[in-house]
């Protein structure tokens, strides 16, 4: 697999993103992980893997995990994770979440972290996601969003050029807002704070939302 046609800022972005937030894992994210994704189960399409971070804490309750990463250097840096993951049935494909390549009510969960910051329409992205999930499926989510207050302010000052470092990343996101919006129903959300993360992405909702019909 060649790095070749990802581009300039997907090169620059992956090679700094698995080590910085890597203190994140490290500090308690990843547990967040390992409790929210032990909820994931048949067969279940992962947004955004990147480097693949989420990968362990899938259990032996997903039958088939797909990963849809974008990136291409972040798709070769997937590839060794797969080795120790818990399903067996685990692909790694391109592919875009506004326009996902796969049927109606293909899947039983879906799940995106750290990943809607980037996305260019996640109203769009959010639709596609609930066409996907089978009725009754669930949304597991785990996104940093725009604070309060001062926080807020500048995290809108500081997101334009967040977007040029980060590959297209908003700091000031409203993804809660986006998801009250959507179609998909809301079963939990908490929020939290991201460990050791740097104080433009800090705040973080962890959650379940559903397709009901």
């Amino acid at each position: 697999m060649t790095n070749s046609t990802a581009t300039r800022g997907q090169r620059f972005f992956a090679s700094w993103y698995p080590s910085l937030m890597g203190k994140s894992e490290e500090a308690g994210q990843g547990e967040m992980r390992r409790e929210q994704l032990a909820q994931a189960k048949g067969k279940t399409l992962e947004i955004g893997a990147g480097n693949g971070f989420s990968v362990p804490y899938y259990t032996d309750k997903v039958k088939e995990l797909t990963l849809i990463e974008p990136n291409a250097v972040f798709r070769e840096q997937l590839i060794p994770t797969l080795a120790t993951a818990v399903p067996k049935n685990v692909a790694v494909v391109d592919g875009d979440v506004h326009a996902l390549a796969y049927p109606d009510a293909s899947f039983d969960t879906v799940t995106a972290s750290l990943v809607f910051c980037s996305v260019t329409d996640p109203q769009r992205a959010l639709a596609e996601i609930h066409r996907v999930l089978k009725p009754g499926g669930r949304f597991l989510f785990h996104e940093h969003v725009r604070g309060h207050g001062l926080r807020g302010v500048a995290q809108d000052l500081i997101t334009p050029l967040q977007r040029r470092l980060a590959d297209g990343c908003h700091a000031n996101r409203d993804f809660e807002a986006l998801l009250f919006e959507s179609d998909l129903e809301l079963d939990e959300l908490v929020r939290t704070r991201m460990p050791a993360g740097a104080p433009t992405i800090v705040p973080l909702v962890v959650g379940a939302a559903r397709r009901v019909a």
